[in-house]
């Protein structure tokens, strides 16, 4: 063996201990939450601000969102996220689209699955015939609340837009952005603590509000939508499913369900 292989060999196994230990205790320390959405949202016209009325109406798009935190801190996390949806312009007969994803955020746990996250990211998004393709850098504010049946959803988005000239400055209420767009709603499911995880999973109804191209539309969103938290250590709550001290143990809440 040359002496140089040697060394770092030597080198290697005597740091390899200590290295495991650190990256054991990383590890342990981690925590993190997911969170998908299924969602359906038809918007309607209902007040123009604009000069020149839009061509756009009626608005029904259909996707996903998946998104998540991590890191070895409940106050602050890292977040990160995707969003995908396509549709339709109805009067107009034109395919939409709506994408984007947040390579940066910010986050924070409120109880076992409940999560506030702020997002920045990159898009895209338009409408054949009706709607001009635009480059969008959306910043968004999620919030989940609730650990039971009922969970409450909140999601703000504020976009600013590049390469669509007709549709900058087109959020009548807020006019540091091009589009505005909200939704609250409530889902009705079921929740369980379980293995060092707490799930839930569900459908969904919201209010959808949105401003593009000086227009406010209104609307709602049906889904199902999936949660899923790592156990939150300290406060009562216990490690690989044992009695955390001071704390009750965790059970299943659907194995009291009939």
């Amino acid at each position: 063996m040359k002496p140089g292989i040697a060394v770092a060999a030597a080198v290697c196994a005597l740091a390899s201990p200590a290295q495991a230990r650190d990256w054991g205790a990383l590890i342990d320390r981690l925590q993190g939450a997911v969170w998908l959405h299924y969602e359906l949202t038809g918007l309607h016209e209902v007040a123009d601000t604009a000069a020149t009325a839009p061509q756009l109406r009626e608005l029904v798009l259909a996707g996903a969102r998946l998104h998540g935190v991590f890191g070895t801190s409940e106050r602050v996390m890292y977040h990160v996220g995707f969003d995908l949806a396509a549709g339709a312009t109805l009067r107009g007969s034109g395919v939409a689209y709506d994408t984007a994803v947040f390579p940066v955020g910010v986050a924070t746990r409120l109880g076992a699955t409940s999560i506030l996250a702020l997002g920045a990211g990159i898009g895209a998004s338009g409408a054949t015939g009706t709607l001009d393709d635009a480059l969008t850098f959306p910043i968004e504010l999620t919030g989940e609340v609730g650990g039971g049946r009922v969970r409450g959803l909140v999601r703000a988005r504020a976009t600013y837009l590049v390469a669509a000239r007709a549709r900058r400055d087109g959020s009548p209420s807020l006019g540091a952005a091009d589009e505005l767009e909200a939704t609250l709603g409530l889902r009705i499911g079921r929740h369980e603590d379980a293995y060092r995880f707490s799930s839930g999973n569900g459908y969904f109804l919201a209010a959808a509000y949105r401003e593009l191209q000086g227009a406010r539309f209104v609307g709602l969103t049906i889904g199902y939508s999936i949660d899923l938290a790592t156990a939150r250590y300290g406060g009562g709550h216990a490690r690989g499913g044992e009695r955390a001290p001071g704390g009750p143990a965790r059970e299943s809440n659907l194995a009291r369900e009939p």
